[in-house]
């Protein structure tokens, strides 16, 4: 197995930061250039027209072109275009959006070595991390993809290099304004809205169906509140991301606080504002109905990937939605869900089953101690600074990796 700082080595030279790990670097960088290029075109056979490409970029050493890329959400990248330029007083809802309208993102290369070098340097060194990050790369936009990526490699290492590259220093960004106050103008309503109290959430509740399929209907997801000193609630959640196989799941745990607000347009419930793999979301929730063991709630929120909606029920037991007793709970949220402009249709049951074979999501010490460096990884993480090098892999899969 090669060393992990020689392959770092071949990396810095292709980005043209040799220096930003060690003086010493510069000096071997050629000779390691062959050396890499040689052994990944034998382990991985590129199609010709990649290995040009790969073989001229080793070859230059020259900082590349600024060109875009983006994780989203939780979290995942965006295609690339060439750069371009907007007015300054036009407005985005997000990366997402201001892709799909033609803008292009503006990536500072020598932003993630020089304001972010801390931070790359914590997470290029550690073989689970710099995995993370080519996990994420890989998954071209694919929410689930992404999330089974945080499941595997999710790590405080990578959370503060995400942190760090796309939101405190903004080595990628668009060169407008986000501005998501559209997207909360008309959220779903109902009269009962009015008689919600913070206390009405309080205590242990499963969700028992599912809107949104990227957001909603992960199983066995548990959410308990309870009382903050300020008026608000603290959300201790938990969720599993099934494994690809299909045997055995991550289990997830995040900690959510919740305001007593009415948010900016006087319409939610409660709002939430925290970090979630190390980017910031904010959301607005609208509790539209309630009964004896059951909630119905919407929500609103977005993050700088763009905005984002869903809707679940809860439940205080997992299997309240079953039998003629369900039925009858059935109904009563249907007709909330009416009211509010909701399908009921799209309501999915989620699986409560919950057994017992899950494993902790994100990397533990142990399994950082086994994972193995390959240049693969490497040259994949030149992704997130020189975008379209690589050919995606139709058949990613980051249980493999």
């Amino acid at each position: 197995m090669i060393d992990i700082k020689l392959k770092l080595v071949a990396l810095c030279s292709v980005l043209g930061h040799t220096d930003s790990f060690s003086p010493a670097i510069g000096t071997a960088s050629q000779k390691l250039q062959a050396r890499a290029e040689k052994h990944y075109q034998q382990q991985h056979r590129l199609p010709k027209k990649q290995r040009r490409q790969l073989v001229a970029m080793l070859e230059s050493g020259r900082k590349p072109m600024p060109r875009r890329q983006l994780l989203g959400a939780g979290f995942s990248l965006l295609s690339s275009l060439p750069m371009g330029s907007f007015a300054s007083e036009e407005t985005s809802a997000g990366f997402e959006e201001f892709a799909a309208k033609g803008g292009v993102m503006k990536t500072d290369v020598s932003c993630f070595f020089d304001q972010c070098g801390a931070q790359s340097k914590a997470c290029f060194t550690n073989p689970s991390c710099l995995k993370g990050i080519t996990c994420l790369g890989n998954c071209r936009g694919e929410q689930l993809c992404a999330t089974q990526c945080f499941a595997r490699f999710g790590s405080e290492k990578l959370n503060d290099w995400l942190g760090c590259t796309l939101e405190d220093k903004q080595c990628v960004v668009t060169g407008v304004a986000q501005d998501t106050s559209d997207f909360y103008l008309n959220p779903p309503t109902t009269k009962a809205m009015s008689d919600f109290s913070p206390a009405d959430l309080e205590g242990k509740w499963f969700k028992a169906l599912g809107y949104n399929p990227k957001y909603d209907t992960y199983p066995c997801q548990i959410n308990t509140f309870t009382a903050a000193a300020d008026g608000g609630l603290e959300n201790d959640i938990l969720f599993r991301v099934p494994k690809p196989t299909g045997i055995g799941a991550w289990q997830n745990n995040f900690i959510e606080k919740m305001s007593n607000s009415k948010g900016p347009q006087g319409k939610a419930s409660m709002t939430v504002e925290g970090k979630m793999f190390g980017l910031t979301f904010k959301e607005q929730w609208y509790v539209l109905g309630k009964g004896d063991g059951w909630r119905v709630v919407a929500y609103k929120g977005d993050t700088q990937q763009g905005p984002y909606d869903g809707a679940f029920v809860y439940t205080k037991e997992k299997d309240a939605l079953s039998g003629a007793e369900g039925a009858v709970l059935r109904e009563k949220v249907d007709e909330v869900l009416v009211e509010a402009g909701l399908d009921p249709k799209q309501m999915a049951v989620i699986d409560n089953s919950c057994p017992a074979d899950t494993t902790k999501a994100g990397v533990s010490a142990e399994e950082t101690s086994k994972e193995k460096l390959e240049w693969k990884d490497v040259f994949e993480l030149t992704e997130w600074f020189r975008p379209g090098t690589l050919k995606k892999q139709a058949d990613f899969d980051p249980n493999k990796m």
